[in-house]
């Protein structure tokens, strides 16, 4: 039975290399191209193009079915339009890290995300015209500019940067370039300025701005990238944050309102949090000195506690988006400057999907507590008279905390401060500033690329010049 078996073996095997020559040899193909098919075939089956049974394409056919003479000739448009994804909702499932989401995934995905871009949008389309002597007027006021980009062919470019405070605007640009080259999607030709102070500035792209301050553009902030001074990497505090809020739940958050936070910027607003919350049971709320570590809470520690005061700092406080990737309750005041997202709190006590507290504004008469602005002028101030009825209301509902604090998790953290909804943003605002440009985009050879700019700084600068191989006389010897 054994040697049936493999004279059967035998016999199938010289039939089946039979049929493979007589495939190969038996077309009317000159030998050239019947070896190379022979060669193909064999490749693919023995898995030598890296990976075991894969095939290539013809040889001498560029992507898209082309010769190589008709790609070099024509114009081809490489870019996806739209997801090819059907019956998309709010509802459907996306990754939280996806950067490459399209435009009908991102308008699924973040309904109600872009109402700063369409108000900016309305400005500059009824307001403000956006010519070339507008963009001129600026980006020229000497100290708040601190890049002027173009975007040009799916490629981020700068004319001109100056360094801002800290690492603001090596991290703001970071993020813009990342929602750049991630993108599937062609993007328009576009040439703005940025500027990194902690309030807009005219016709800039800016991290916030007061209600009554329309002539901006309003972008995620750096930190939505990294602000290593304090915080580090937006996508790692992330993890943490998820990994603290797996050990205590939420049975085992400290039951007072935390605050830790610098006397120095926002004083005001800050002191009278301080005041008013001073002495009472629920109060966990302190101010930070950076040189006694008995003050200092790391990040992903702050979601330990069930609640979170939240008070404004120079302008806005960039905590905010931090707080909200814990499980907690943030108890602020109606907000005095806007960022890109805030118009998304739902602060109504009656509604089921309340995710941020508003301490209730004071009534009647009432002198408030002694405060101090930024050059110590003193004054009094009641915003957060009212917090301590506010806090007595919370603590005594845990239940209606709870809720509150699990809207602001599932609406918040999983949904409207992800890293999928900040490149969704920063594409949707650049096709939003396209709409009012009124001036062609080109680039004149000046411009230095980012990939250059992170390695070797700005094109005609002495730090460039002393990395690269030209020669620029006239810079190194200034």
């Amino acid at each position: 039975m054994g040697r049936a078996r493999i004279r059967w073996v035998l016999v199938l095997a010289v039939v089946l290399s039979l049929m493979l020559l007589f495939a190969v040899f038996g077309s009317e193909e000159d030998s050239s191209t019947r070896l190379g098919r022979l060669h193909t075939s064999a490749s693919g089956l023995l898995g030598l193009n890296g990976k075991a049974g894969s095939r290539p394409g013809p040889a001498g056919i560029a992507p898209g079915g082309l010769s190589v003479d008709e790609a070099l000739t024509q114009d081809i448009d490489p870019w996806v339009k739209g997801s090819g994804r059907t019956n998309l909702t709010y509802h459907s499932h996306f990754n939280q890290d996806d950067l490459t989401l399209c435009e009908d995934e991102c308008d699924a995905f973040f309904p109600g995300l872009w109402k700063e871009i369409d108000r900016s949008v309305e400005f500059f389309t009824k307001k403000q015209q956006y010519n070339k002597e507008y963009l001129e007027f600026s980006c020229d006021d000497g100290i708040w500019t601190h890049a002027r980009v173009v975007i040009y062919n799916n490629r981020m470019y700068l004319k001109y940067y100056q360094q801002s405070d800290f690492t603001r605007s090596q991290a703001a640009l970071a993020l813009l370039h990342l929602a750049v080259s991630t993108s599937r999607e062609r993007l328009p030709n576009v040439e703005f300025c940025m500027g990194m102070m902690d309030w807009g500035s005219r016709g800039k792209f800016s991290l916030d701005r007061a209600p009554d301050l329309e002539d901006v553009w309003l972008m995620p902030d750096y930190g939505w990238w990294s602000w290593p001074e304090h915080v580090g990497s937006y996508q790692e505090l992330r993890e943490k944050t998820a990994r603290v809020e797996k050990e205590v739940g939420w049975a085992k958050k400290i039951n007072k309102l935390m605050w830790r936070g610098s006397m120095r910027v926002g004083t005001a607003d800050r002191e009278s949090l301080v005041a008013v919350a001073r002495g009472h049971d629920w109060s966990d709320i302190k101010a930070l000195d950076w040189g006694d570590p008995s003050t200092q809470v790391s990040m992903e520690d702050h979601c330990r506690w069930k609640f979170h005061g939240f008070p404004e700092g120079n302008t806005y406080s960039g905590r905010l988006r931090y707080l909200q990737n814990c499980r907690v309750v943030i108890v602020t005041h109606e907000p005095r400057w806007l960022q890109h997202w805030t118009h998304l709190y739902n602060g109504d006590w009656k509604s089921p999907d309340q995710n941020i507290v508003y301490v209730p504004k004071p009534q009647g008469e009432g002198q408030g507590v002694l405060v101090h602005d930024g050059d110590g002028k003193a004054s009094y101030d009641r915003t957060w008279e009212r917090l301590p009825e506010t806090m007595d209301a919370l603590l005594a509902d845990d239940a209606h905390a709870k809720r509150i604090a699990d809207n602001s998790w599932t609406f918040f953290r999983e949904r409207y401060v992800t890293p999928a909804s900040a490149t969704c943003y920063w594409r949707k605002l650049l096709w939003g500033f396209s709409k009012v440009q009124k001036y062609q985009v080109d680039l004149s050879g000046s411009e230095t690329s980012y990939e250059s700019w992170i390695l070797k700084g700005m094109k005609g600068t002495r730090e460039y010049c002393m990395m690269t191989s030209r020669t620029c006389d006239d810079v190194l010897q200034s």
